[in-house]
């Protein structure tokens, strides 16, 4: 069994923020966004609101607070790198944002770590949007009117063999050790006259 990858954890305001602050601020950093999605990110990744108490502060049921969940955070994560999409990376898209709150079922964590393994686009996704969500926290306690960006951020790469890499990498290692196996076989043999 492989093991699982080390992933970054998403950065958390240093001190509370009220409510008013953070939506204030999100509208501001991703303007696109509709009420509902604005008010969920800045309740649940600034403020640090549970789900359920952000679902019912919201008036809204926990499938809707989560899907507004997910399309923000897609949003926040094209603010660094635009991303093709398909059918099972949008899903992961989702599974991303659960588990980033801690709400990804045991199922959902094994589906998501199977489609990580050969998709390096939703690796790519889950790294860039841990970066943009730390950058929208580092950027809400930067002092008012200090003119500069806020401080570059480093996302801390997996540190383990192989994670990350697409299944195609793996077939390849896999032919060349075979291979490699086959030409030293070949070699005894013309070596030996047999």
């Amino acid at each position: 069994m492989e093991p699982t990858p080390l992933r970054s954890l998403p950065a958390r305001p240093a001190g509370s923020i009220e409510p008013e602050d953070a939506f204030a601020h999100v509208a501001d950093r991703l303007p696109a966004l509709d009420a509902a999605q604005a008010e969920a990110l800045s309740l649940v990744a600034l403020v640090g609101r549970p789900r359920a108490a952000a679902a019912a502060e919201l008036g809204i049921d926990e499938p809707a607070l989560a899907d507004a969940l997910s399309r923000a955070r897609k949003a926040l994560r094209r603010t660094l790198e635009q991303l093709p999409a398909g059918g099972w990376c949008e899903r992961a898209e989702r599974l991303i944002s659960d588990r980033l709150d801690g709400e990804l079922t045991a199922r959902g964590e094994a589906r998501l770590d199977a489609h990580l393994r050969s998709c390096e686009r939703c690796v790519t996704h889950e790294r860039r949007l841990i970066q943009a969500h730390d950058e929208l926290v580092h950027s809400l306690a930067a002092p008012a009117g200090s003119g500069g960006p806020p401080p570059a951020l480093r996302v801390v790469e997996p540190e383990l063999h192989g994670a990350g890499r697409p299944l195609a990498w793996y077939v390849l290692v896999g032919l060349l050790v075979m291979l490699l196996v086959a030409a030293a076989v070949i070699g005894v043999l013309v070596i030996t006259g047999g």
